[in-house]
């Protein structure tokens, strides 16, 4: 990767370091465009690596499962093939179309230009959902938790889990056989998660509490104790307990993106079957893109459709005679840096 900073004009600068970004870099670089990367943290992967790098993802074509770390280390060495430029800690704040080719792409480090942009910046800034129950605030970092970010922390421990959705059920199918005993407390008896994940852990030790919420928890210096309310009978039931991992969704935060003048709906930025949007030159790709003309789908595979979408229209307008699409089997990879 070539050193950051740079003020000189790119083909493409993609906004958003997470698998999408990552891919659509690549992509760029594959069809011969000068590419940028402008990611806000300081480290690659996005929400794979920010939350959950030791999950399974069961549903990336190739791999009948790969953990999030390995899929992003995979990425990010396939990005870097076509030696693109990466800046890290640079949030950006305004897009502005100076002409039909040019953006200024404004951080809050400096400035960069790009001839086209192509946002890929997730659901945004997010935060946890959090539990409202006596008690809970006071242990968090000491036994609740609302991320896993070291599994090996839960070996041989009592852990309760919150949740419906696929983060709740694969944490717990994940960590069942590495902690002592797993409690998963779910409010209805219909799952979020996928079908196939909800059958394998209806099988599973995992002592699963339907119609059902964390009503108290209880502690001294460290969480020791979880209450338990059936919602039907309002029985309550205390269990034992060393951690309480709370995995109810994410509030998303897109208000800085509101502010591009982007045309956007209640799901993201609406981009047509090109994944341009309202504005002629920047596109969207991922969890943030919402298709005008079909229904929305947060799933990697899309989001890197769309990225590949979004380079191969890129490519066309910037080189009107170059080809649609470029099959990777009739290119040579660039020659390997080891």
């Amino acid at each position: 990767m070539t050193e950051a900073g740079e003020r000189d004009m790119f083909d493409v600068v993609v906004i958003g370091g997470g698998p999408i970004g990552l891919f659509a870099v690549y992509y760029a670089g594959f069809r011969d465009l000068k590419v940028k990367l402008l990611e806000a943290t300081e480290a690659l992967g996005g929400q794979v690596s920010l939350l959950y790098p030791d999950k399974y993802i069961y549903d990336m074509p190739g791999f009948r499962s790969v953990n999030g770390k390995e899929l992003i280390s995979n990425l990010v060495a396939q990005a870097s093939q076509f030696n693109p430029t990466i800046c890290l800690g640079e949030r950006v704040v305004h897009i502005e179309r100076l002409s039909a080719q040019e953006f200024l792409i404004v951080t809050d480090r400096g400035q960069h230009f790009g001839r086209s942009v192509i946002i890929c910046t997730g659901i945004g800034a997010f935060s946890p959902n959090r539990l409202d129950v006596p008690g809970i605030a006071d242990y968090e970092g000491k036994g609740v938790y609302y991320y896993v970010k070291e599994p090996l922390q839960f070996k041989g421990k009592k852990i309760v889990i919150v949740g419906g959705g696929d983060t709740a059920v694969d944490w717990a199918l994940h960590l069942k056989d590495l902690a002592s005993e797993t409690y998963l407390v779910h409010r209805r008896d219909v799952f979020r998660a996928h079908e196939k994940s909800v059958e394998s852990l209806l099988r599973s030790n995992v002592k699963v509490r339907l119609w059902s919420q964390v009503a108290e928890v209880r502690g001294d210096s460290w969480l020791r104790q979880v209450v338990i309310r059936d919602e039907r009978s309002q029985a309550t039931t205390t269990v034992e307990a060393d951690a309480l991992l709370v995995l109810i969704g994410y509030k998303a935060d897109l208000s800085i993106v509101r502010k591009w003048g982007i045309e956007m709906d209640a799901k993201g930025i609406v981009v047509d079957a090109n994944c341009e949007t309202s504005v002629p030159g920047i596109y969207a790709a991922g969890d943030v893109a919402s298709p005008r003309d079909s229904f929305k789908q947060n799933l990697l595979v899309v989001g890197f459709a769309q990225g590949t979408t979004a380079v191969n229209r890129i490519k066309r307008i910037l080189s009107p005679g170059a080809a649609a699409f470029e099959h990777s089997t009739l290119k040579e990879p660039p020659p390997s840096s080891k």
